[in-house]
């Protein structure tokens, strides 16, 4: 699974003006960027890869929103609510469960030009 298909799944649910891969344009008053977290092992069933029935995929989401506090919380909250407890299919893989790293949008204050950012953390659990 590539950080662009889990891109054009959430572009269908979440409203934004600007997405990104890998850096986001701070320019924009209001963006949200996706980063690939390096963490966790691989999944390898004992039988092998054969019997290896889903892989994990690592996801850190920015959300770049807005000069105001409550605006952008709330923009945080919607991409928090698209993911947890949902499915769906991305890439062609159907999503067994997105695990959320932290209960809610985690607050990491403001960039350089005063335009508050929330980061979120999943593990993509999909079908091989």
């Amino acid at each position: 699974m590539r950080l662009a298909a889990v891109m054009e799944w959430l572009e269908q649910r979440v409203e934004c003006p600007a997405w990104y891969i890998g850096k986001i344009d701070s320019s924009k008053t209001q963006c949200i960027g996706l980063y690939n977290i390096n963490a966790g092992t691989p999944v390898l069933a004992i039988g092998g890869l054969e019997n290896t029935s889903y892989a994990v995929k690592a996801v850190s989401i920015l959300v770049h929103w807005s000069k105001n506090a409550d605006t952008a919380e709330r923009k945080a909250q919607e991409v928090y609510a698209a993911l947890f407890g949902q499915s769906g299919v991305i890439g062609g893989k159907r999503v067994i469960a997105f695990n959320m790293r932290t209960p809610e949008p985690v607050d990491v204050g403001t960039d350089d030009a005063g335009i508050y950012e929330h980061v979120i953390e999943t593990t993509i659990y999909y079908e091989r």
